[in-house]
């Protein structure tokens, strides 16, 4: 099959970016190895007329999306207008109005979260739920001897070491963070550089590590770590994307999770065997307690396993050939 895949692309992404790069590129390694794939960067404009001599079956746009978003659909499917134009909306922010939209839908929407599904069908236009993935090779437990090295690694002591992985700004719930800094917990933050120069300030004042610089290896910060938390409000939808990927990755590495009840993760889980939805503040103290406490076995890899990069394009790949039966021109 040839696909054409319109993204912010770039070759290793690492933690700090934004969500959607992170979903291109694992969606374009794993099609790519069983599918012809042309990848455009939606910046380089003079490059998509590749996609003409590429003669792709499907465009497959990853962009948020925006208005303009729906406007570049519009503009990339001229160039090949025989192919089957799919947009992922990982991160939907601002919708045209209903008449435009008549004039720029896609053939399908990707969508994730109950509600941005209920919006898209709003507008008139078709959807399809599908979930982002996580690497589960690269997200993986690993034994207390090892836990104990890496946090020598990175200076931390035998305090309770709770995580959050994301922009440090207020809209992501950051700062509630602080509160539970203590003599027993060591809270540690990674994120790309701060907009938020006070809230970066009074996270470090309050005795929290915070991480500005890009981990490549970033699983280690997982693997030391013995909860993630995940604070932020459902309704702040522009500060992560619908099924955030930092969860995904906690829930990989076998951390106990806990969580708001943000985009489509209650979706896709039930709350259970280590993962705690908290619909108020005091629901995070109680998460915590219970995760002290050690009565419950931890399970959150199992529940995470099905949704690895492998089988979401797997998902995507009958998506894609659905779509081109309803033209009779499906092919390998």
């Amino acid at each position: 099959m040839k696909i054409c895949l319109v993204a912010h692309f770039k070759d290793n992404p690492v933690r700090g970016d934004i969500g959607t790069k992170n979903v291109a590129y694992y969606l374009a390694k794993e099609l790519s190895k069983r599918h012809e794939i042309l990848q455009i960067d939606v910046r380089g404009i003079n490059s998509w007329r590749k996609i003409k001599a590429f003669k792709p079956q499907i465009i497959h746009l990853i962009l948020g999306p925006s208005t303009l978003g729906f406007i570049a659909a519009k503009a990339i499917s001229l160039y090949s207008p025989q192919a089957k134009v799919i947009m992922s909306a990982p991160n939907p922010s601002f919708m045209p109005f209903k008449r435009i939209i008549s004039f720029l839908k896609p053939d399908l929407i990707l969508a994730q979260s109950l509600e941005s599904e209920k919006m898209f069908k709003n507008l008139g236009l078709r959807t399809k739920f599908l979930p982002n993935g996580v690497d589960i090779e690269k997200f993986t437990p690993i034994p207390n001897t090892f836990k104990e090295e890496l946090r020598r690694k990175y200076g931390l002591d035998k305090k309770f070491v709770i995580l959050h992985v994301g922009p440090i700004i207020k809209a992501r719930g950051v700062g509630f963070l602080k509160e539970l800094q203590n003599d027993e917990n060591q809270i540690v933050i990674v994120g790309r550089e701060p907009k938020d120069m006070d809230l970066y300030k009074s996270l470090k004042k309050g005795g929290c590590f915070v991480w500005v610089k890009r981990f490549v290896n970033i699983e280690e910060l997982y693997a030391l770590s013995d909860c993630y938390i995940f604070p932020t409000p459902p309704g702040n939808k522009r500060a992560s994307i619908e099924l955030p990927l930092s969860v995904l990755e906690a829930m990989s590495s076998n951390l106990p999770v806990i969580t708001t009840r943000f985009g489509a993760l209650p979706r896709i889980f039930d709350d259970g065997d280590g993962l705690f939805f908290a619909e108020k503040e005091g629901d995070f103290y109680n998460g915590l307690e219970e995760v002290k406490n050690g009565a419950m076995e931890i399970k959150t890899r199992e529940k995470v396993l099905p949704y690895s990069w492998e089988d979401i394009a797997k998902r995507l790949v009958k998506i894609y050939k659905r779509e081109l039966k309803t033209r009779g021109t499906s092919n390998e």
